[in-house]
Order: C-alpha cells, then structure tokens, then sequence
C-alpha cells in the first residue's frame, strides 16, 4: 500500500477531544491525498478557529490513495477522520475546499465513500455538505451536490456557521429550516433555493426561490488578518508532504491587476500583517513544530512593503538555529538586489519567475506589469547570487495572442539561455500552460483556445526550446479544455460531473488518473459539447455566476477588457489612484491606501530601510557552538509500537531530526544549505513492523550543566515511539551500522490456528545451502541468495522465531522470509504480524545489545 503513514494520524500538536463533550462536529475534508492535503494553508486556519470553540470539534479528512481506497469498499469501512476515525456520516458538518475545478469528481468520490447520497436533494438531516474555496465563485457546476456554499475569506463566516449549527441542533430545527438560517448569514449560498433559468437553451438568469434569502450573495471579507487566526502550535505530518515547512501568511491579496488572474480579484483587497507580529507568530511555530524551514506565502511576496525589515528580523532570529527562510514564485520586476540578500542564506535550490507572456506586446494585454530587461536582469542577479536553477512560467493563448507572440516567448528565452551559459553550470525550467479563461476576471468573456490549436502553439514551441541547460514542461491539452469547462459552466454540468465520475474520474489531479475521454462521453449522453463554454460569451450575456457578488463591479471588468484590447495597461492602484473597482468604495479604498503608506513610513524603523543582510560566518554559526565546544555522544533505544508501524524509515529519520529541534537538544549539525542534525540509525525497520529494539545515535554539545536527553526529548515524540534508556557512547565505539548484525524476529500469526504447524517447511528452508528470491528495487530485479542471512528458525505457542544475519548492510527482508514460509498461502504472508524483538552485536560467540558497547563513563571529546 502507498504510503500508509497518511492514515493513521497521531501527528505532533494534533487536537484530541472527546467528541461526546462537543455540540458540533465539523470533518473539514480537502479532495486529494494527505500530501497535498496538508500542505494547504487554509486548512490549519479553519480547524485552529473551529477547535478554539469549546462546544466544537474540527478533524481531518483526506481521499485516500486508490490502493487503500480499494480496499475499504471491499471491507464496507467509510471515509474516516484522522483525529479519531469517525465516519463521516457521524459529523454535523462535513466541508470541503474547493480548491481546483478537477477536484470535483473527487469530492463526488468522497461522498459516496462516506455512504452518503450525492445530491443534496436525497439527503436527509445532518450531516450537511457544505463547500468553500477559490473555485466556489461559480458555484453552479457543482450546486446539486452542496447544501451550502461558503464565498470569500472563512474565518468569520466560519464561526457564524457552526453556533448556526449549534442553535438548529438545540431547537430540533428541520433540515430546510437548518439551511435557511445558513442562507441568512452574510457570504453563504445555499443552492437550492435559487433556481436558473434556461431560453433557447442558453443560461438565462437565477434568482431566488422563496422570500428571505438574497437575490446576490456577497462574498465575505475579513478587515485584518488576525493573529488569533493562525496556530502557535501547527500539525507537524508524520509523512513527507508537497509543502512540509511553516508556511507563514505575510498578506492576502493582490492589486497589480493581472486581467487573467482570478486570485488577484477574489482575495481582494490586499491586507498586509506587520513584522512584528510575523516573527512572533514565526518563533512560536518553530519552538512548536521542529520545522527548518519558513515559507513566506502571499499572492506577491515581494510585494509585501516591509519585507526589508521583516527578512532582517527573521534572519536575527533564526539563521543561527538553521532555520531557512524561502520564497514562492516572485515577480522580476520586485527582485531587487536587496530581496536577493535578503534571500541569501536561503537553500538555492530554485527561484521561479512567472513573466506569463513572450512578448511585451502581450505582457500589455494581460497588464503584466515585468519586462524583458526586467526579467533578464533578475535572472542574471538570481545567477549570480547562487540560485542554481531559474524556473520560468508562461501561459499560451490569451486574448489577441498571435504567432509573433510565441514567437517572442522563444526569443526571450534565448535570451534567458545566454545568461545560464555565462554563469557556467546554471539551468533554466520552462513550463507552459494553456490560459484559461476564469469567472470574476476581464477575461471571463473570452473564447478558450482549441485543442488543435494548443497542440499547434505546444509543437512550436517543443521543436525551439532545446538545450542542454533547459527543461521544458507543459500542461496537456485536453486537461486545459475539461478544467475550462467546469470553470464556466452552468448548473448543467452537475450531471456532467456526475457521470463522469461514475465511469471512472477521480483524483484527477494527477496525471496518470485524468482520462478527457470520461468528459466528451458524459457530454455526448447529456447533449452538451465543450464548445457551448469554451466558444466565450458577449460582453452584455447573462453569466453563470451574476448571482456571485465579489464587490468587484461587472463594469469595472468589462471596462478592464475593453482596456486589454487596446493594449492599455494600468499601475497598481495601492501605488496610483483609485481605479474604481467597487470592491470597497472610492473614499475607503483611498484611506486603505493612505494607511497602509502612513503605516509603512512610520513603523518602519529607518535602519532596517538600508540594510545589508551581510552576515559573516562568525554570525551564521550557532551561539552554542562558539561558546562550548565540548561534545559527548549519546545512544538511545526505544520501542516503535503500533501507532506508529505505518512509517516509514526516512519518515522515522524526519520526526526525530524535528522532535530534537523541538527539545531544544544542542546537537551537531551537517554542513552545507541543508543543515541537518547528525544522527546515525540501526538498521532500518520494514514499514508495518513494530519492534522493540530500535536505536540512534546522536552528538551534542555539553556545558557546565547536564543534559537530561530523555527529559527533554520523551515529551517531544508522538504516541507509539518511547525510550527505553540512553547510555553515553564513547566516541571510538562503532557506529550501529558497523556493529549491529544479528536480528531477532516474531511472526505472529493471525489466522484461526494460531501455531505454526509446518515444520517440514521450517527444515527445508534450512537444510538448503541456496535460497533464491527475485529482488525488485524501483524499475531492475536482481537474483539474491537469502539462505546466509538466516540464522534460526523456532516454533512457539504464538507462531515463529527468527533470527537473522545481518552483514555490510545486507540482510533478508521479512517480507521475503515470508513467502518462503508462506509460498502458496498469501493470506499468511499479509495477515501475520512481524515484530523486532531484539538486535545483537555478535563477536567471537558472544551476543550483546548495542547499548553493551557504551561505557559507564564515556569520554568527551574536546573541540
């Protein structure tokens, strides 16, 4: 099974409340797997707010892998939460982010996991499904399935849900009753109750159904981003996920005025968080999680005005614990050579740059604001800084787009070449995407390119970016054509969704599950081609998403649109003037503005205006490390138990390297942009194992006063890892590599004859001199001879006692043993249950533990 740590929950800070105690239950479910999952940061807000209430429990939901999800309907378990496996039926609320348009098949899939009926009209009672997200602006694709839409920012609307929630419970209120109090609270649509309106086969307008609820429905904003919205103590994952850092909201919003980004509209206006309070929401979250790395996260980092002052003082903070500080994608035109020193101990594996556009004819179109020598200039500064690889984003097919356009794309990237070779060893990313048409931008009237045409600009392109120091990358076609769809559909495209996901799609997030053929069939059986979105709209049609009230005015769009096509840019209007977007109002858009510069020159102190971020080795090096440079060696062993059996070796290695950093232990690190503590593992356990023998070695600086290692490490470690006892190492001993090689093994079997009842297997196995078994590793096989690393077979009461060799590393794998004592039962090969009871250092006869080998007085090693 793939990756089974992401089922079993148990990670650091994780909430735990006695559901029973709690009026409302909520299951915040995100449409894709754990690691993609919980590398979103708008789920860590929700469920911090959520369980700050008392009388309210938020938990977890992920989809699961198809793997384990295959098996789950064979055995009729349902979706379950990870805070305490909870099927989702047991909930009140059940929410999930709509974050990506192909998510909505998978959110179909989870529904019916959960053995829920998918329409919202064939439920009954709680739970009740509810959605929110940035895909949610047209809400109307997926309306059949929701009973409730939350739009805009959810940390308030959020609360206002669940005491709804509360008082409907507590009042017996019926299920219609329950959702017109939801469609009463400011930003939240409640479907149903608006009904469309279909003349000659086009969408002709929707409107309410009954009396009391809005005819539009206006988005929800939150003023300030405030600290009580962010966690002191984030979950830290017991796997590896996409994002595994602290990612640390700096602003929300966007006012460049991109014409093609739907984000820079929806997460208006811009809302800027102070340095101060940053770096304090910052050194909480490191002191809580262990993580070495903080991500700066906006829509435009380095359009965050004090980020100067605010990298200075993140910097002083944390460089001298390793605590790396990175960027998402910046723009060029911000890349300042004080950004670039800013970022100077970052790890440089990569910097991406988003130009959008080859031509600066186009970059006008779209209001793109960076230029050629814009670009090219932050290039060579990223270059000669030390980023190592440049990764550049482009989209294909906006409005007026012509051949020149792309033509200039491969120009520019000419250009961009040439500074890779300069720099000698540089490498250039390149990764196109078709443009997609999206609600609430003055593009939402375009016609979407065709897929011929796509495939046309690709091959182009394909053919004239080559090279050595250059990788190109681009999203397929037809995946451009069924996301453009969803995104600017009507509520037709509910049976659509349906039935593609009934002939297979989910997941379709990742390559390797999207099929478009699903799609076209779906379309076919419904009497609906692609063409009926993807053709555009008149400027003066009825849209889908009328209903859907951001504060941004139609006309203030469409205005914009006329603007592109006059290839008329306009500045950002935090740097400007007004340009009258509706979202808040002439006069308070202007004192927003007045504010937020008034704030900046004042708050700013003037030296963090001018300074350098040079910092000398000295400075860089950890205060500890200077002071006292006396180091002692520690092994520890500890028992792995069942909560834990499900990770794996290089997920056991992250956890410790975290609950170190969390205990504050003073260890030695590796050197280099990936500072790591130096630690040193026994032989690596199998997944799925539990084992009672388990050790690390570990170096640390000591001082006048000692270190109690498992005082302070033993709080820091989850549910199912405990030490068992540490003893001081003296610095000559072998290392566990080198000197553990004997392993004791219990099978127990978990079939209805509990003992082993086949010795003659038992003696065959070891009568052979060879014993042969095909080892896969990743895409080659190789023929291997086990028989030397098997050392004794026993029977007992509760199944089998292994004893295996271990030699330079080489040993048999328990999987292997397995199927040979098991070769035609697999039942017994995946049901009986493997646990390490012990491991020896073998010498002349003699059998020890490695913990032997410490002295009781181990010497230190002076520095």
């Amino acid at each position: 099974m793939k990756k089974p740590g992401q089922y079993v929950g148990n990670e650091i800070n994780i909430v735990r409340k006695e559901p029973g105690d709690v009026d409302v239950r909520f299951a915040l479910v995100f449409p894709d797997v754990y690691e993609v999952g919980m590398s979103y940061m708008g789920f860590p807000i929700l469920y911090n707010i959520l369980n700050q209430l008392q009388w309210a429990y938020a938990e977890r939901v992920f989809a699961p892998w198809p793997d384990m999800e295959a098996v789950m309907r064979e055995k009729k378990v349902p979706l379950f939460s990870l805070e305490t496996f909870s099927a989702l039926s047991d909930f009140d609320v059940i929410g999930f982010t709509f974050q990506y348009e192909l998510h909505y098949t998978t959110i179909l899939n989870l529904i019916d996991l959960a053995g829920l009926p998918l329409e919202s009209s064939e439920r009954t009672g709680f739970p009740l499904v509810i959605g929110g997200g940035p895909s949610v602006f047209n809400p109307e694709p997926m309306a059949d399935f929701m009973d409730a839409i939350i739009l805009g920012d959810g940390e308030e609307v959020i609360v206002d849900i669940a005491r709804a929630i509360r008082m409907a419970k507590k009042q017996l209120l019926s299920r219609k009753e329950t959702l017109l109090e939801l469609a009463r609270i400011k930003g939240v649509y409640v479907p149903q109750f608006y009904q469309p309106v279909y003349q000659n086969g086009q969408f002709n307008s929707i409107a309410p159904k009954m009396k009391g609820v809005p005819a539009r429905i206006r988005a929800r904003i939150v003023s300030d981003l405030s600290p009580g919205f962010y966690s002191d103590r984030p979950l830290v994952p017991m796997i590896q996920t996409t994002h595994d850092r602290i990612s640390l909201e700096i602003a929300r919003g966007c006012s460049r005025g991109c014409r093609f980004c739907n984000a820079g509209v929806i997460y208006r206006p811009v809302r800027q968080r102070s340095p101060e309070e940053l770096v304090e929401q910052a050194k909480k979250n490191i002191a809580a999680t262990g993580y070495e790395d903080i991500s700066l996260v906006s829509l435009s980092t380095s359009d965050y005005t004090r980020l100067n002052e605010l990298m200075y003082r993140l910097h002083s903070t944390f460089t001298r614990d390793k605590v790396s500080i990175s960027f998402p994608s910046l723009r060029p035109e911000s890349f300042t050579p004080q950004v670039a020193k800013c970022a100077r101990g970052v790890r440089k594996s990569g910097l991406t740059l988003a130009p959008e556009a080859g031509s600066q004819r186009l970059r006008d179109v779209i209001n793109k604001a960076t230029t050629a020598s814009e670009l090219l200039r932050a290039v060579d500064l990223a270059f000669g800084e030390g980023w190592n690889v440049v990764k550049l984003y482009f989209m294909i097919g906006h409005p007026t787009e012509t051949s020149a356009d792309i033509q200039g794309l491969v120009d520019l990237l000419g250009d961009v070449r040439h500074l890779a070779f300069k720099h000698k060893g540089k490498r250039i990313n390149v990764s196109v995407s078709p443009f997609i048409p999206k609600p609430l931008t003055p593009f939402q009237w375009v016609r979407q390119d065709s897929i011929e045409e796509t495939h046309r600009k690709l091959a182009f392109l394909k053919e004239h970016i080559r090279g050595k120091n250059v990788k190109f990358s681009w999203r397929e076609a037809h995946v451009a054509q069924v996301e453009g769809v969803l995104a600017r559909g009507d509520r037709r495209l509910g049976p659509i969704i349906k039935r593609a996901w009934q002939l297979g799609a989910n997941l379709e997030g990742w390559s390797e599950f999207f099929d478009a053929r699903y799609y076209a069939r779906a379309m076919a059986e419904n009497d609906l081609a692609f063409d009926d979105v993807l053709k555009g709209f008149q400027v003066d049609q009825p849209l889908p998403w009328d209903h859907i009230d951001k504060g941004v005015t139609k006309k203030f769009l469409r205005d914009e649109y006329h603007r592109a096509l006059g290839e008329e840019k306009v500045p950002d209007c935090r740097f400007s003037t007004c340009h009258s977007c509706g979202l808040m109002g002439e006069l308070a858009c202007r004192e927003l503005i007045r504010r937020q510069r008034a704030g900046d020159a004042l708050e700013m102190p003037i030296e963090y205006q001018s300074k350098d971020f040079e910092f000398s080795q000295a400075e860089q090096q950890p205060a500890k490390d200077r002071v006292d440079r006396t180091i002692q060696h520690a092994r520890i062993h500890y028992r792995r138990g069942e909560e834990v059996r499900f990770l794996s070796h290089l997920d056991m290695l992250r956890m410790f390297e975290r609950a170190i950093r969390r205990a504050g232990l003073p260890v030695l690190f590796t050197e280099g942009f990936n500072p790591h503590p130096k630690l040193s593992f026994g032989p690596s356990l199998a997944t799925g194992l539990t084992s009672d023998a388990e050790y690390l070695d570990l170096a640390f600086y000591v001082g006048e006063k000692v270190i109690d290692i498992a005082e302070k490490l033993a709080p820091q470690l989850p549910r199912g890892v405990e030490i068992i006892e540490i003893k001081y190492l003296d610095k000559k001993a072998p290392s566990l590599a080198a000197c553990a090689n004997r392993a004791e093994f219990e099978f127990h079997l978990q079939s209805n004859t509990i003992a082993f009842d086949d010795n003659d297997r038992l003696a065959t196995i070891l009568s052979h001199k060879e014993l042969n078994i095909e080892r896969k590793k990743k895409k080659r096989s190789q023929t291997i001879n086990v028989r030397p690393y098997i050392d004794d077979l026993e029977v007992t009461d509760w199944g089998l006692r292994v004893r295996t060799k271990i030699e330079n590393g080489k040993t048999i794998r328990t999987d292997e043993l397995l199927s040979l004592l098991f070769p035609h039962d697999q039942n017994k090969q995946k049901t009986t249950r493997v646990h390490r009871a012990a491991l020896w250092v073998e010498e002349e006869g003699r059998q020890r533990t490695p913990l032997d080998l410490c002295t009781a007085e181990a010497e230190h090693e002076k520095v």
